[in-house]
């Protein structure tokens, strides 16, 4: 009798766990599930014969009226891909199969104004920096020397009053 207990309380466990996934995808706002799903059609076009889900978010997404950047971490699932149902978010579809790596990517709006989406396993991700920086909310974008609004001056050198740390 113990056994089927532990049985029944693990398949509970399971199916917990297995509906946070979705749960938590679900609770994402429209404009964040637009990008998540550009995503995962990308994703579902490269990697495996096994459909790859939405798991989480992996920083903050920045979505304004001109610019977006969204950056996610998507999974190889146990479900087998089926066109039919397309590659968007399935809620049946939230157990990862075992020994696959999981998926970065990124979908953001570059300094030139095109769409990146740009999906890698996770571990290959530090060596996409040069591509993944083109974007303008990208953290690694503003390099140390860059010009931005804080470094710029203007047009007369002369001396500066009333700025701090002007001479």
């Amino acid at each position: 009798m113990s056994a089927v207990l532990k049985l029944l309380l693990l398949s509970a466990v399971t199916l917990l766990v297995s509906a946070q996934g979705s749960e938590n995808y679900q609770n994402l706002s429209e404009s964040i599930r637009i990008h998540i799903d550009k995503a995962l059609d990308k994703a579902n076009e490269y990697f495996t014969n096994h459909y790859v889900a939405y798991e989480s978010l992996l920083s903050e997404p920045k979505i304004t009226a001109d610019d977006f950047y969204v950056n996610v971490r998507l999974m190889v699932t146990t479900c087998k891909k089926d066109k039919e149902k397309g590659y968007g978010h399935r809620v049946e579809c939230v157990k990862q199969k075992p020994k696959t790596p999981r998926i970065n990517c990124l979908v953001c709006k570059k300094k030139n104004g095109e769409e990146l989406i740009d999906c890698v396993r996770q571990k290959d991700a530090k060596s996409r920096e040069d591509i993944r920086s083109s974007c303008p909310t990208h953290p690694r974008s503003y390099l140390h020397g860059e010009v931005t609004l804080m470094s710029q001056t203007g047009g007369d050198d002369g001396p500066q009053i009333g700025c701090p740390g002007c001479v």
